[in-house]
């Protein structure tokens, strides 16, 4: 039976350089340099701009998006194309070539009675795959209507996970 511990003392004076070397002032200093500066990716804080209703609000959405490292930003200059929809509506840009119409309502039941007015049979849900036409995917939640453009299928994924996993909760006494 031969023992090993030249190997295992070896591998922790290893790590322990490593980890000396991650927590030194330079190190340190370059962290905290790097966050000082401003910068266009940052997630924005939900508690004191987005309060946690239960409900979604166009903040909670950016916030949900940007956790996910989709890197969300509002295009202020566009309207959504959706003309059928009647909620609240805002229009945000994904990455380079995807686009999240986002509506948004007092509640569910009135975005229910609004998705009425949706032709489904120019959108897929957010679990089935695209075909040839490339349908928009739709992205249901509380009450939040979300219509994206995107042929990535992972991206699909992702943005259909940050927006199905409910609104912000109320926290609970």
């Amino acid at each position: 039976m031969k023992r090993r511990w030249p190997a295992a003392i070896v591998l922790i004076a290893v790590i322990d350089v490593a980890c000396a070397k991650s927590k030194s002032p330079d190190a340190a200093a370059a962290t905290s340099s790097a966050s000082a500066a401003p910068s266009s990716t940052a997630t924005p804080a939900p508690v004191a701009t987005c309060p946690a209703t239960g409900k979604w609000a166009p903040c909670s959405v950016m916030y949900r998006l940007a956790r996910s490292g989709l890197e969300p930003e509002v295009d202020s200059s566009a309207t959504p194309e959706e003309k059928s929809l009647h909620g609240s509506g805002v229009v945000i840009k994904i990455g380079r070539s995807a686009k999240l119409e986002v509506f948004l309502y007092a509640d569910s039941a009135a975005r229910a009675a609004d998705e009425v007015h949706l032709d489904r049979s120019q959108l897929v849900s957010d679990t089935t795959p695209q075909t040839i036409r490339r349908e928009r995917t739709l992205i249901e939640n509380a009450n939040l209507v979300g219509l994206l453009t995107s042929i990535n299928d992972h991206q699909r994924e992702r943005v259909s996970d940050a927006l199905t996993a409910g609104p912000p909760q109320p926290a609970t006494p």
